[in-house]
């Protein structure tokens, strides 16, 4: 009896480890020859199963590691509420309808893969229930109809308007004119809040006529890719990718570093600019030393709390920290989107009469 069991129900062991946890054991379930139960966190990556947020019934090839046939997710916590539910060909193509929802029950996203491409009219919604964008396919190729923003504000009104689409380290930005690209679109690095270009490229009445980046130019194609899959998570557990965090580990968070919208060498501008004017007044000859400032990027973008640390000269302290109590604004740091505080370092270096500075964030640390 005990040998008739194990190929009907046996649990293969995935063992992952990184420089700064020790080994996991990440395992699935395999039922028969080819129906597993994967435990999955709530970004569809496999965790061990006492975290596990969603559990995915499927069946799977593991020699050519895809998924075929129906799948269904269902909420580990209450396994009547289906997450995401789709279907696989034998070949591991999507195919067909896919709906999925948030753990709240409302509707997250309703469309149809024909061969692995968008087909027909989609739908998004937030996890609030508002919606957030719907668009129509035909051969994968995709005119946005509408497009909300968070606030429940139309971006995009019957084709038309201004459209983000954030692809993690690159967002790209542009005007849609009948539910294409029109005009020129720019790609700069996400966080960069002065939100440099990186990339150019023009459009026609939604036909692509060049583009270029640092390096050269280019006419073959668009290197947009208009719609995120991140906004379809069930797409991740095709990667059947483990956890970064471990079971009751702290996720870490995405640290954003404070910027000043014009750039770094524009906030040293502005330190220059606003202390130049005070040290022509005082004598700086007799020093050969540094003076260092300490203090903190507050959450609403302020300098706060400048102290100094090391000192010859009080004075001349006092007078630096006046000066820079006046300069403009940053953008805070963030942690998962949220303002929190980073602490900032002024370094004035005298020598010979002349002066010099520099300033640097220091990493913040998660909690």
């Amino acid at each position: 009896m005990k040998y008739l069991l194990i190929p009907l129900f046996c649990l293969l062991t995935i063992t992952y480890a990184n420089a700064q946890t020790t080994p996991r054991m990440v395992r699935f379930r395999t039922i028969g020859r080819d129906s597993i139960n994967l435990a999955l966190n709530e970004d569809y990556q496999m965790i061990e199963d006492s975290c596990a947020t969603i559990i995915r019934y499927a069946h799977y090839n593991t020699g050519k590691r895809i998924f075929f046939g129906k799948f269904k997710d269902v909420s580990k916590q209450n396994p009547s509420l289906v997450l995401s539910e789709g279907t696989y060909t034998a070949d591991g193509i999507k195919d067909g309808e896919f709906v999925s929802r948030y753990v709240n029950g409302n509707l997250q996203s309703k469309g149809v893969f024909k061969d692995g491409k968008y087909d027909g009219k989609w739908e998004l919604n937030y996890e609030n229930g508002k919606p957030r964008m719907t668009f129509e396919a035909s051969n994968g190729l995709i005119k946005f109809v509408d497009v909300w923003n968070e606030k429940g504000s139309k971006t995009i009104d019957n084709g038309k308007g201004s459209y983000t689409v954030n692809l993690g380290s690159i967002t790209w930005a542009g005007k849609l004119d009948n539910g294409r690209p029109d005009g020129t679109w720019k790609a700069y690095r996400t966080d960069d809040a002065s939100q440099s270009t990186m990339i150019k490229e023009s459009f026609k009445k939604g036909e692509f006529q060049k583009g270029a980046n640092s390096i050269s130019e280019y006419v073959d194609a668009s290197r947009i890719v208009f719609f995120n899959t991140d906004m379809l998570p069930y797409v991740n557990a095709e990667k059947m990718m483990v956890s970064p965090t471990a079971c009751g580990e702290a996720k870490q968070k995405h640290i954003v570093n404070a910027q000043y919208r014009e750039g770094a060498s524009a906030f040293s501008q502005e330190i220059g600019r606003l202390v130049s004017p005070y040290l022509g007044t005082v004598n700086i000859a007799p020093y050969n030393d540094q003076l260092i400032l300490d203090g903190v990027v507050s959450k609403s973008g302020s300098i706060a709390n400048l102290r100094y640390t090391s000192i010859f000269s009080e004075e001349i302290a006092r007078g630096l920290v006046n000066q820079l109590r006046r300069l403009p604004l940053l953008q805070p740091a963030m942690a998962d989107g949220k303002p929190v505080e980073q602490k900032i370092t002024i370094t004035f270096t005298f020598r010979l009469g002349s002066y010099s500075f520099s300033w640097r964030l220091l990493p913040i640390t998660q909690k």
